[in-house]
């Protein structure tokens, strides 16, 4: 499964470890490809999930091709959206990238997920709603835009509406919760 391709570097080795995270125009081998270690696809994006370098996110960004690959798998599937529940608690620029993620890959399972409202309610709503309180101001507000396309997109069931995303907004709408939080909630 290759996730993204620019320009043909082929010299890799494991993955990512040669490039910084900033860097333009370089080829970035799927970290699921076979032949790198006698890890399972699913071992790898693990591996690469939670590792300590820097392409975290662009594990995170790579997240809608990773699905397409497993959905069909009930069990990959959950192993997959368990991954990304657990690169929810990543850092800030990670958590970030995954929130900009949420909207295309909800759609995704929309349209190929016959139990898409459970899955996106247990996995993907938590996310975002605990993204909306975040310390780091560019996750919330990418949390913030998710949230906006999800609704626009009649992606959030009302119950979540009403018992996940309408308590957050009211707690920071309150006399006693910071202005800027405020601001952002209304």
């Amino acid at each position: 499964l290759s996730l993204y391709f620019e320009d043909g570097h082929d010299d890799l080795d494991d993955g990512f470890d040669d490039y910084a995270a900033d860097c333009d125009g370089i080829r970035i081998t799927a970290f699921l490809d076979a032949g790198q270690d006698n890890l399972t696809p699913l071992g790898r994006l693990e591996k690469y999930a939670f590792s300590e370098n820097t392409f975290n996110q662009i594990v995170a960004r790579g997240l809608l091709d990773v699905l397409r690959e497993f959905s069909d798998n009930e069990n990959d599937f959950i192993s997959v959206m368990e991954t990304i529940a657990r690169m929810s608690e990543d850092g800030p620029t990670v958590r970030s990238e995954l929130m900009e993620q949420v909207p295309n890959i909800a759609m995704f399972l929309h349209e190929s997920r016959p139990n898409f409202p459970a899955a996106f309610s247990r996995y993907l709503v938590p996310i975002v709603v605990r993204y909306l309180t975040d310390p780091n101001n560019q996750v919330r507000k990418t949390s913030q835009a998710a949230l906006l396309v999800l609704l626009e997109q009649g992606l959030i069931s009302k119950a979540d509406m009403e018992t996940k995303v309408c308590p957050v907004l009211l707690e920071l709408t309150e006399p006693s919760s910071d202005d800027d939080y405020k601001i952002e909630a209304v």
